[in-house]
């Protein structure tokens, strides 16, 4: 089965309590649908799941009837999953934030962007480098003054090769400063970009999870 078949018969379900196993998302679509397989990724370190997985059904069909019936109504763990499509390919805009700091991309921190570009504009200058996960979040710091931006990319190698190529350089009259984000919620400042985030990533795309 091609990768686009794949993403057509499968769903993504975010905001998972890590108590929750996969024999238990199993239990949960399974009464909806027939499951063809689900992968539930786990932290190579830590031994926890991610907070979200992949459920793939056997048709299109099936996809359109768990999202009618379950999305944004079920709780595990007193958490509501948050079911969708799986993106496909172009479709770099339908993740929101809280989902895209779930999954294992590639966060990019851009300091000092020009207020005359907006995040399309962003989106098409970095995007040159690779695919997206979804649009660049435009933000500011230093009271209002400092104009930056998060980048996420699909693959490690892409945002690399933004970096290298884009730091200190001059974009729309500003130079602009690139390096990984510091990552949500952490107690030593960690930046993504380490060996486990590249192996979780690695692990991902090869089995098309983003």
């Amino acid at each position: 089965m091609s990768s686009n078949s794949n993403r057509d018969t499968s769903i993504y379900v975010g905001n998972i309590d890590p108590k929750v196993t996969k024999a238990q998302l199993y239990e949960l679509f399974v009464q909806i649908s027939p499951i063809r397989r689900i992968r539930y990724p786990k932290d190579k370190v830590l031994q926890i799941h991610q907070g979200y997985a992949f459920v793939e059904f056997y048709s299109v069909e099936d996809v359109q009837y768990v999202l009618r019936v379950m999305n944004n109504v079920v709780s595990l763990y007193d958490r509501t999953l948050r079911i969708r499509r799986v993106n496909g390919p172009g479709t770099n805009n339908s993740v929101n934030a809280k989902e895209l700091s779930l999954l294992p991309l590639a966060k990019v921190f851009v300091k000092n962007v020009d207020e005359s570009i907006d995040n399309v504009h962003l989106s098409k200058i970095f995007g040159k480098f690779g695919p997206l996960a979804s649009l660049p979040e435009i933000f500011y710091l230093s009271h209002g003054q400092l104009r930056c931006a998060f980048v996420y990319f699909r693959d490690y190698t892409h945002s690399d090769a933004a970096i290298k190529s884009l730091d200190n350089q001059l974009v729309v009259n500003r130079r602009i400063n690139l390096d990984y984000a510091i990552k949500e919620n952490s107690q030593q400042n960690s930046k993504y970009g380490s060996d486990v985030d590249r192996l979780l990533n690695k692990e991902a795309l090869n089995h098309e999870m983003l």
